[in-house]
């Protein structure tokens, strides 16, 4: 899907994502499957439950352009105009 939204070769996706590990940790979903149910309470899009919950587990926000999910008040939803703005 990231690769279809970029006009990057298979070649420079591979080296962007083997680039990416080395900045981006990965959450084993057993260490946040118990902010499910609570997420699924709160997203305004099920399939952002994983996002939410997650977020509730680091105690952090997400970062979406997508405005429905700021129509909830648990976490905080960063655009990247909002992010852009404290740049």
């Amino acid at each position: 899907m990231i690769l279809g939204k970029t006009s990057r070769t298979n070649e420079e996706f591979i080296q962007i994502m083997h680039a990416l590990k080395d900045v981006i940790a990965i959450i084993p979903k057993e260490e946040y499957s118990k902010f499910m149910k609570e997420a699924e309470k709160i997203t305004p899009d099920k399939k952002d439950v994983l996002y939410f919950a997650l977020a509730l587990k680091l105690r952090c926000g997400i970062w979406s352009n997508d405005k429905k999910l700021k129509t909830q008040n648990k976490i905080k939803i960063y655009s990247t105009e909002d992010l852009l703005k404290n740049i």
